[in-house]
């Protein structure tokens, strides 16, 4: 399988590595923020004004690309690799290196369904660009009183200072794929060695990240799914780690908000208990800032002993009644890509299968008349899971497998199977669920989700649902929370005393 992969490094062995991820980085300013690209870096459909999509410039094909550049170019001088036809040339052949590697995979007709899955995780990030309203999100989720000293602790920075650094990179790398960090030269020097501790946390010089990566690549039908390192390590340098250069801006954000996950998960092992806390909260806000007056809202209650808890948000409108279950669950990048035996996804799904399980055991304890805060007034009852990351919950492969693992667990739990045709469940991340509220708003609970839940759409994404039915949901309620970003980059901190 390796002979297939040489032509492909043959041919990035002549170019140089600093000029090729500034190319990079350009491709994916393009991409992720709309900037301009420079005529000599735009192909004949892009110079012609067509979009990046109708151009062939795919954020999946160019994130492959800085990662066979970061393997294979010169580290010192080479060739240049500044214009269109090098880029175009490396991206059709990894496209086509793809495609050689799936047409050999002995397994196609049993693992296609889990092929469309993985390239959902692969491809739809780059098709809805990173939005302030996601940042907002995840500072609110950092910002929550149990995860804040942990964030303290780890980082010697509050919450509102790391987001602020955020922010002040954004705004850096708008100007050229190499932050000077400039910030500092005003800030407190108080601060100055945490913002290079954590700068140095996430950069790794050119050549120990491409180590790095030559020992998680792999020659086969998860060539191009294998995780790439460059997410964990988005800054790379010559060997002088105060000059660095990103060359995926989109990366950095991604690891300094989604990323911080694993590293604070690793420090403390109470900040998983704690960020759940924190993202039910944040439903709950959420509830209360895009439900008004129209959405009766009622949190979790606890009662009795031994210790019942009831589901963790019940939302009613005048047409129906939300069951919401909040949950962190996020998917590795094994789970996300890896084709396998036994594939990680279908494992992960057995966690979301147990999620989907529990939901409907609070919801027979809220039928039996057990819930002290809320009693059934015959209203149409919606159990819903909300997932704080993106399970890109659509299509057959998943649909069969949940249904058949959430069997299992009603037989294990000793439900009533009738209850899941009663109320058919719902998965959506929080993205999707803030639109959800949006379109309910207009349209109502129970006529939306009962429509959801018909054959016609039952598989389809949230996301999908909504744009086809009710168009304009998701945008409106994008970035429930942006304005506070807004106020942020004043607030007086070390970084703007």
């Amino acid at each position: 399988m390796y002979a297939h992969y040489k032509p492909l490094r043959n041919y990035l062995r002549g170019f140089h590595l600093w000029s090729a991820l500034g190319t990079v980085y350009a491709y994916m300013q393009r991409i992720g923020w709309d900037h301009d690209l420079p005529p000599r870096l735009e192909n004949i459909p892009l110079s012609l004004g067509l979009s990046p999509m109708r151009s062939q410039l795919h954020g999946h094909l160019v994130e492959l690309m800085a990662r066979e550049i970061v393997l294979n170019c010169q580290l010192r001088p080479g060739k240049p690799f500044n214009s269109a036809k090098p880029a175009f040339t490396t991206m059709s052949m990894i496209q086509k290196l793809e495609d050689r590697y799936w047409g050999a995979h002995d397994n196609r007709p049993t693992d296609i369904l889990l092929q469309l899955s993985r390239l959902a995780f692969q491809q739809f990030s780059y098709q809805s660009p990173l939005a302030t309203g996601e940042v907002a999100r995840f500072h609110k989720l950092y910002a929550h009183p149990r995860v804040a000293p942990m964030v303290e602790a780890l980082f010697g920075m509050s919450t509102d200072e790391l987001f602020q650094i955020i922010m002040l990179l954004i705004q850096e790398l708008a100007e050229g794929p190499a932050p000077p960090f400039a910030f500092l030269a005003e800030a407190d020097p108080s601060i100055h060695e945490p913002v290079k501790a954590l700068r140095d946390r996430i950069a790794k010089s050119a050549g120990d990240l491409r180590a790095e990566l030559a020992a998680r690549q792999s020659y086969g039908v998860n060539w191009a799914f294998s995780f790439n390192p460059m997410r964990e390590y988005p800054l790379l340098h010559a060997g002088n780690p105060d000059s660095v250069m990103c060359p995926i801006p989109t990366m950095l954000v991604r690891r300094l908000t989604d990323g911080l996950f694993f590293d604070l998960i690793r420090s403390d092992d109470q900040f998983g208990d704690a960020v759940g806390d924190a993202f039910e909260a944040y439903v709950g806000s959420v509830a209360a800032h895009l439900g008004g007056d129209w959405l009766e809202r009622h949190g979790e209650a606890i009662w009795g002993t031994p210790e019942c808890k009831s589901v963790d948000w019940i939302m009613s409108d005048a047409t129906g009644t939300l069951f919401v279950e909040c949950k962190m669950a996020r998917l590795d990048i094994a789970s996300q890509s890896e084709i396998t035996e036994q594939p990680p996804l279908a494992k992960a799904l057995e966690r979301l299968a147990k999620n989907i399980g529990q939901l409907y055991a609070t919801l027979t304890d809220a039928m039996a008349g057990h819930y002290p805060h809320w009693q059934d007034d015959g209203r149409p009852i919606h159990p819903v899971v909300v997932t704080f990351y993106e399970w890109f919950y659509f299509g057959p492969y998943i649909h069969t497998t949940i249904a058949g693992l959430v069997d299992a667990e009603f037989v294990r739990r000793r439900l009533d199977p009738e209850l899941l045709r009663r109320y058919p469940y719902h998965v959506c991340s929080i993205s999707e669920f803030e639109g959800l509220l949006s379109a309910c708003e207009r349209a109502g609970i129970d006529p939306i989700l009962s429509e959801k839940a018909s054959p016609e759409y039952r598989q389809w994404l949230m996301h999908g649902y909504l744009a086809d039915r009710h168009p304009g949901s998701i945008s409106a309620a994008r970035g429930a929370f942006k304005d506070g970003l807004r106020g942020l980059i004043h607030l007086r901190t070390r970084l703007t005393a």
